[in-house]
């Protein structure tokens, strides 16, 4: 397997050995390599391009697998950071731009089965953040980036819930004891990161990491299945 991220894949696959540690169950090996792995079995993992450059992130991912990983591996998920998508991101236009780097990767490597990742949350944003935003220092974290977030998300979830594994780390980041952090603007609803599982706006304590960790086992699962 290999999954392409950046801070908040940390967090995951920092969740994953603490699920594995109080399961008392071996954890998988986990590397981090752009190359070619001397394994039978592995979850490679490496941070790809930088945040806010989305369409970066595509291309780097597309080259690790070119480079010779796509060989070797049976699984692969990309995951945009909250960072990647705002207020101010063409979320349409991205979108098509995912789609398309997919298919292309799919005639190139038939071997290898994709999970999508849908677009972390932040949290609500606390009186000193929503002060700064009104005197115009945006931290992307507002209710019209998390509204984006949400557009964006239901798009993977109408194109791939039905044919591949989806890794739906918005809609885990957002419930807590089954009951999902909505928020509305402008009459859409939209979902925020519950702070009960996170480590400050936009990242994952220790109990989020877990948690998230157990989704995107399940997502993995599925589509091996």
């Amino acid at each position: 397997m290999f999954f392409a991220h950046q801070s908040v894949g940390s967090n995951i696959l920092n969740g994953l050995e603490l699920l594995c540690s109080a399961a008392h169950e071996v954890a998988p090996r986990i590397v981090e390599t752009r190359a070619l792995v001397q394994s039978s079995s592995f979850l490679a993992h490496a941070k790809v391009g930088m945040n806010r450059d989305p369409r970066g992130k595509l291309t780097e991912f597309a080259n690790i697998l070119d480079d010779g990983l796509g060989a070797e591996i049976d699984v692969a998920v990309m995951k945009f950071c909250y960072a990647d998508v705002t207020a101010s991101t063409d979320g349409t236009a991205l979108f098509d731009a995912y789609c398309t780097a997919i298919d292309d990767l799919r005639e190139r490597h038939p071997g290898v089965k994709f999970v999508h990742a849908t677009v972390p949350l932040t949290t609500d944003r606390c009186w000193k953040a929503k002060t700064k935003a009104l005197l115009g220092r945006d931290d992307r974290r507002g209710p019209a980036d998390n509204l984006a977030r949400e557009r964006y998300n239901s798009m993977v979830r109408a194109r791939y819930a039905d044919t591949d594994g989806v890794f739906d780390i918005a809609a885990v980041e957002a419930t807590m004891q089954q009951q999902p952090t909505v928020r509305h603007l402008s009459g859409q609803r939209y979902l925020v990161l519950n702070r009960a599982l996170s480590s400050d706006a936009g990242h994952l304590n220790s109990l989020g990491s877990q948690v998230a960790a157990a989704e995107f086992v399940r997502a993995l699962a599925s589509t091996l299945q």
